[in-house]
């Protein structure tokens, strides 16, 4: 028996996140005549709700209230910073405070220009001034609210923190969390220029250093068209393209067109010079990475140009720095899976294809009290039952979102009312996971609390429903506060009764006299015991979703046993 603690069925995900031109060596898609050819072509809402189920899943012992935490991301571990925010500091606690009178500018609320010099001064946590595109913000009173901790957000003090932000926050809309701390522009000096001598000017100059890593040329591409189709090909050289990474949106004549290509993002934008229909067949070529998209003609005839090129055609930029664009979609259902858990059917626009890639998430974005707030939320499956799948997941014109909600959170509130045809605002999907690393372990065991659940639905339904023939042993300890928590408990239960690779193991923390499985939480020795031993021949991923602390414990017990092969899920 494990020590019991009050667990909470529930994911934190912290309030965080996420042009180059490049030189034109693709076929021009705006005019040129096209070669004729015969038809063959996806949770966190407060920071008290926070604490206290990292206090249910791991006790009050580990880590330390006040020291900043990292989560250990894949196999690189990859660190991020994220801290156990102070009761009353949430993120609705500071939108409240943002409408309480108070003045958070420091300066009586005067709008001014501010100078780098005056800048540079407030650079103190308990004074402390930043810049964010050319805009000054006094963060002194946002410290205690931000989730990585007032020690991440003081790197930003008395400088300009655009780059530092666009980094790790890119889809958070700062302007909007920080209005209440505006305190007005950053002056921008012209230099003054004075005559030197050559001689001068040569000593004033460093010497080269290594050379600068220059953004690759975008793919090249060209199009061609049957009497009922038009053919676009993308030669991306990419032997790991995959459809999951095309990602259309169709508006009028209008067509995007983008590609996730390793870390860049590349984008064919054009207005085709005749409609076509809001259908789209994606191939890839696995040998070359050549992309191939069939798009159907409203009207069978031969066209004399594909279209005009638009602003973003042929952009070819690094990925994390790209702005996060969200698509006003409609709810298409909602229906209850717990108690206070709901999956929602999402539609995307008329004329969008989005094929979220598997353990990846979106973000939803609303207006709450004029401040416009984003959460990340993980995509999954209808079911884990073959028969009770949606066709249109597959073709991208819908997703599915399971969300837990909280009768005092920031979002889930709004979530909770929506029902079918409400708009809701969804983002371009984000994450990590490299889905090669589950093709090659010969055993995958998952560690999930609450909500955290949501990733481990497609990594099981994709290693035992759809890969029939893989001998892949898959097994998952789910942590729960009362069994009425637990989410899809009898789906779980018939796929363990049908596959003799699945294992399912139950962990619960305020259970009833009625149950007679594990109560505990998460440790050491039990992390031990449910994973398989490293013997030879055995390749082992360990992956993890729940409470920050939650996963951060199970990817630290994997690292000290010794299993390097690891994955920590976040929004």
């Amino acid at each position: 028996m494990y020590h019991r603690n009050e667990l909470r069925n529930r994911t934190q995900h912290a309030f965080e996140g996420e042009t180059h031109r490049g030189g034109n060596s693709s076929s021009d898609l705006g005019c040129l005549k096209a070669k004729v050819s015969s038809p063959s072509c996806s949770c966190a809402e407060s920071e008290k709700e926070d604490k206290m189920a990292s206090q249910q899943f791991l006790g009050p012992q580990f880590p330390a209230a006040n020291s900043p935490q990292r989560i250990q991301s894949s196999n690189t571990l990859k660190p991020r910073n994220k801290v156990v925010l102070k009761p009353g500091h949430s993120l609705m606690d500071w939108i409240r405070l943002g409408h309480s009178g108070q003045d958070l500018t420091g300066v009586n609320g005067k709008i001014m220009d501010i100078s780098q010099e005056e800048l540079e001064k407030h650079n103190k946590p308990n004074d402390a001034w930043t810049s964010l595109r050319g805009r000054v913000y006094n963060i002194t009173q946002y410290m205690d609210f931000h989730p990585g901790g007032s020690e991440e957000l003081n790197k930003g003090a008395g400088k300009d923190c655009t780059q530092l932000f666009d980094e790790i926050h890119k889809w958070v809309n700062a302007e909007s969390m920080l209005q209440k701390c505006y305190i007005g522009k950053l002056k921008v000096t012209t230099p003054v220029h004075r005559r030197v001598s050559a001689q001068s000017l040569s000593q004033l100059q460093p010497p080269l250093g290594p050379a600068t890593t220059l953004i690759p040329a975008p793919p090249r591409n060209d199009w061609h068209q049957t009497t009922s189709t038009v053919i676009i090909s993308i030669y991306t050289k990419d032997k790991s393209m995959n459809k999951d990474l095309v990602i259309i949106n169709k508006s009028g004549k209008s067509l995007l067109a983008t590609l996730l290509i390793g870390e860049f993002m590349y984008s064919l934008h054009v207005e085709l010079e005749e409609n076509v229909k809001p259908d789209y067949k994606v191939d890839v070529s696995k040998d070359t990475g050549k992309v191939s998209l069939t798009l159907t003609k409203e009207t069978e005839n031969h066209w004399k140009c594909l279209g005009k090129q638009l602003a973003k055609h042929n952009v070819y930029v690094k990925t994390k720095i790209q702005d996060i664009q969200y698509l006003t979609c409609t709810v298409d259902s909602v229906r209850r899976v717990t108690h206070d858990t709901k999956l929602l059917c999402v539609r995307l626009t008329a004329g969008s294809r989005m094929c979220v890639p598997l353990g990846y998430h979106v973000h939803l974005q609303q207006t709450v009290l004029n401040m416009e707030v984003s959460r990340s939320y993980t995509v999954v499956l209808p079911s884990l039952d073959p028969e009770e799948q949606d066709e249109e997941v597959a073709a991208g014109k819908v997703i599915y979102l399971m969300v837990k909600i909280y009768a005092n959170g920031t979002l889930t509130p709004w979530i909770d009312t929506l029902s079918e045809g409400d708009a809701m605002k969804v983002s371009r999907y984000a994450g990590d996971f490299d889905e090669s690393r589950l093709n090659e372990c010969s055993h995958l065991v998952m560690y999930a609390a609450g909500t955290g659940f949501t990733p481990m639905i497609r990594l099981i339904y994709d290693s035992i429903i759809e890969d029939k023939e893989s001998h892949r042993q898959v097994k998952l300890m789910f942590f729960n506060k009362k069994e009425i928590d637990i989410i899809w408990k009898d789906q779980l239960d018939s796929l363990a009764k049908q596959s003799k690779r699945f294992t399912v193991q139950y962990v619960l923390s305020d259970a009833d006299e009625q149950w007679v499985g594990l109560q505990g939480r998460i440790s050491k020795d039990l992390f031990q015991k449910f994973t398989p031993s490293q013997e030879e021949g055995t390749s082992t991923l360990v992956c993890a979703c729940g409470p920050t602390q939650f996963t951060e414990a199970v990817l630290r017990f994997a690292e000290e046993l010794g299993y390097t092969n690891v994955h920590g899920f976040q929004g």
